[in-house]
């Protein structure tokens, strides 16, 4: 790419705009901004051209330089044209990794990346690191480049990077954190194995002197550890690794050749439930790589409470406790929102319907002794109810679940319902286990309505 290059940024969201403020900032002049929304035009820099509307992959072949933002798939048949006519294909994220003077720690995984990129985010700072962190949990890494940004050789930039960012990427991070990864974007990515596939260029790119941070309790454990290149950390919460970090008799350790060192009690960690031990484990891994203390990993694991919208508490009203997990959008998260407690427990669930199978959850659901009831809502509600109503089918006649099933139009409904459903120390959780499109813009958008519901009780 040069400065008279024709260079198209598909996408004006946060990393599109990004993209297009460094373009500019570097004297590249030739730029058109390709969007789906044609109501983009008050916010469009001066000079910048524009193909907006339905059509606006169309012509992709005219350019000599594109950059993709993560919404629009690497595989969608248009741009993949373009690139066999020829076309530079990258991204912000891939240009990022390319001119970043610094290690980078990238963290990937079905559910989790946002809390343990932030975890380690949170511990690199306490240990007085020049540290950044960006990537899919809001801040686009291109704002840390200079003249705009301030990172430097010896800085450490922490990127959680999603499936949809990974596909194209021609280079790895230093660190690379593989979280569980099961099933998720199936509304985008064609199948499972095309899903895993995305992931790889977290790994497939580095090298002898990088670090691969792998979970040795999931089974793509397999699958991941024959891409590693350079040196191999696990994480396990049912037992003992040689080199990486574990939890054992309700402590976490840390392991290096052979050796076993005390991080923390499990009761340190301030993160809502169990699922959080995974992600408390590579966190460790990561910051340890970079020479940071035990005592300041612990001191961030015990502050660090988590992100919004991930088993955020709300609100104890006539002491029944509300908390808001919109960013659930899988069965398996609604799943560890719901192991999170064992006091009497209300389930909110229900969402778009993105193709994932529900058959696991309904058992779970129905088995899991402390929920008393879960109500319904969106498009997934009827298909989560013949899922549930299979389910205890299946576990057979003389099994009776302790679990009342109800469905409602709206979160005012639920909210309601759940309120008069719930007694004195039960807990409301709003876990959708699916994504929020059929009623909000975004998972933010659903969490925030949820918890305006919660204040009006």
């Amino acid at each position: 790419m040069d400065k008279n290059s024709k260079i198209a940024v598909l996408g004006y969201g946060i990393e599109g705009q990004a993209m297009i403020k460094y373009l500019l900032r570097h004297a590249y002049f030739n730029i058109t901004i390709c969007d789906q929304n044609v109501n983009l035009t008050d916010e469009i820099p001066v000079g910048v051209s524009t193909i907006l509307g339905e059509k606006y992959l169309e012509n992709l072949a005219d350019f000599d330089v594109i950059f993709r933002s993560p919404g629009i798939k690497y595989l969608e048949p248009l741009v993949q044209f373009a690139k066999e006519k020829g076309v530079e294909i990258t991204s912000p994220m891939a240009f990022f990794m390319d001119e970043c003077p610094c290690k980078i720690i990238g963290v990937t995984g079905t559910k989790g990346k946002g809390t343990t990129a932030t975890l380690i985010y949170e511990m690199l700072k306490t240990a007085k690191k020049d540290v950044y962190l960006g990537g899919n949990i809001g801040e686009s890494p291109i704002d840390f480049l200079a003249p705009h940004g301030g990172i430097k050789k010896d800085s450490v930039v922490v990127l959680e990077m999603s499936s949809f960012q990974l596909q194209d990427m021609t280079k790895s991070p230093h660190v690379a954190v593989i979280l569980n990864t099961t099933t998720d974007h199936l509304d985008y990515h064609a199948d499972r194995d095309e899903y895993l596939r995305a992931k790889e260029s977290i790994l497939a790119h580095q090298n002898k002197d990088c670090l691969a941070i792998l979970n040795k309790d999931y089974e793509y454990v397999k699958y991941y550890s024959e891409l590693v290149k350079g040196r191999a950390n696990f994480v396990s919460v049912k037992g003992k690794v040689e080199d990486g970090a574990f939890v054992k008799d309700g402590e976490i350790f840390y392991a290096e050749y052979e050796d076993d060192e005390k991080v923390c009690d499990l009761s340190d960690i301030a993160l809502v439930g169990k699922h959080n031990f995974e992600n408390v484990l590579p966190a460790i891994c990561a910051a340890k790589e970079f020479v940071v203390s035990f005592d300041d990993m612990k001191k961030a694991i015990k502050s660090f409470k988590g992100l919004p919208h991930r088993l955020e508490f709300v609100k104890e009203v006539d002491g029944v406790k509300y908390y808001n997990d919109s960013f659930s959008t899988t069965p398996e998260t609604s799943m560890a929102a719901v192991d999170s407690f064992d006091v009497p427990t209300i389930l909110i669930a229900g969402g778009f319907d993105k193709g994932l199978d529900y058959k696991e959850w309904a058992i779970r659901i129905l088995t899991k002794a402390s929920l008393e009831v879960v109500i319904l809502l969106g498009h997934t509600a009827d298909r989560m109810e013949q899922d549930l109503h299979e389910a205890e089918e299946k576990l057979g006649e003389n099994f009776t679940t302790p679990t009342k099933i109800l469905k409602v139009n709206n979160m005012h409904e639920a909210v309601v319902l759940a309120c008069k459903e719930a007694k004195k120390g039960c807990v409301v959780v709003m876990s959708p286990g699916s994504s929020s499109f059929d009623l909000y813009t975004n998972y933010k958008e659903r969490g925030k309505k949820f918890m305006e519901e919660v204040e009006k009780l």
